[in-house]
């Protein structure tokens, strides 16, 4: 994995330089030095920022150092898909196909 890599190469694909970068993510340049060239990693608090700035979610960044293509990560139920899987869940079979009709009216075009 090569994550260092990743982030220079997401922050060259915006034309940002690693002052720019550092100033989104509350980091120095020389810190994001550190990390695009490896000599260290970036802690949770930096990654955090760095997936913000990046508009990806932690996981989809080391997807990308592991050379998965964006397109084919997997993205994780954002709160109101958990709250309605949570929901489904917690139904009888027969409520459960209900909203399973309602749903496909509802999915309709028009």
């Amino acid at each position: 994995m090569n994550i260092g890599g990743t982030i220079k190469a997401l922050r060259e694909q915006r034309g940002w330089s690693q002052e720019e970068l550092g100033w989104r993510v509350s980091s120095s340049s020389a810190n994001i030095s550190r990390i695009e060239t490896g000599k260290h990693g970036p802690g949770p608090d930096v990654l955090e920022a760095l997936a913000k700035a990046f508009e990806l979610k932690v996981y989809e960044l080391f997807a990308l150092a592991e050379g998965e293509p964006l397109h084919l990560v997997a993205r994780l139920p954002d709160q109101a898909e958990e709250l309605l899987l949570q929901s489904f869940r917690a139904m009888s079979e027969e409520r459960r196909l209900l909203l399973l009709q309602v749903g496909a009216q509802f999915a309709q075009p028009g």
